[in-house]
């Protein structure tokens, strides 16, 4: 008998040695930190996504601005909001201020694949309703800007049901492809986003089956190391909005 609680005393203290816990710990340590370390550089996304998000809002509410001045034109909003967007690309190791600045600038330019305005309102109802064409407009179809509050509220057009003080609300929208920095991260969001074999049908998607908007992200986004972010603008019409060509 007590050889026995000899002997399981001994392995007892085999257990329990130095070595054998060091060794244990380090396949722990080597398990979880891959884990570990994906969490860290995801936090740190995150953080720089949102802070990207703030530059794109700021953007989206200059060119809004922008355009609410000129005649709600799509390609001068398109330009303001590339020129917002100058922070994304400058280089540090530029020093000449205006160097650095004009060579930002042509990155944004180069980049405006990726950066996408478009109008949602005044929509084409709204120009069906209440356009006016005159030689003041260039041969442009316009909405009405001028008295608006001197014009009736309740008068609704047939086809977009806004009023006139509506349809002179600009609203944009503005996508904007941002590319992630933090190592790994381009990897782990195509490979959630679109499937690790990187296709972009919608059997391979994540949410698959719910609409072809996921596909169409992979495509122009995720697949290219890049994230959509997505804001919207809106603003009084300071002049009168032009209807968009074609």
């Amino acid at each position: 008998m007590q050889d026995l609680q000899l002997t399981a005393a001994g392995r007892a203290g085999w257990r329990n040695r130095p070595g054998r816990q060091s060794g244990v710990t380090t396949v722990e340590f080597a398990i979880v930190s891959p884990f570990a370390l994906l969490v860290v550089l995801g936090l740190i996304q995150i953080g720089l996504m949102l802070t990207a998000k703030e530059v794109v809002n700021e953007g989206a509410f200059l060119a809004a601005r922008a355009g609410a001045a000129q005649n709600a034109q799509q390609p001068v909003m398109q330009q303001v909001m590339q020129k917002a967007l100058i922070p994304f690309y400058q280089d540090t190791t530029i020093t000449d201020d205006a160097a650095r600045l004009a060579d930002a600038l042509g990155k944004a330019n180069a980049d405006a694949a990726f950066i996408k305005v478009e109008m949602l309102n005044p929509t084409p109802e709204a120009f069906e309703d209440f356009g006016r064409t005159s030689s003041t407009s260039a041969g442009h179809t316009y909405i009405p800007n001028d008295n608006l509050e001197y014009r009736s509220h309740s008068f609704e057009g047939s086809h977009s049901h806004y009023s006139i003080q509506d349809a002179n609300a600009l609203k944009i929208k503005v996508t904007y492809g941002y590319q992630l920095k933090v190592p790994l991260m381009q990897f782990v969001v195509r490979a959630i986003m679109c499937g690790p074999s990187s296709g972009i049908t919608e059997i391979e998607a994540f949410g698959q089956g719910y609409s072809n908007t996921v596909s169409a992200d992979c495509a122009n986004f995720y697949l290219q190391g890049r994230v959509p972010l997505v804001t919207y603008a809106t603003v009084q019409m300071q002049t009168p909005a032009w209807q968009p060509d074609g």
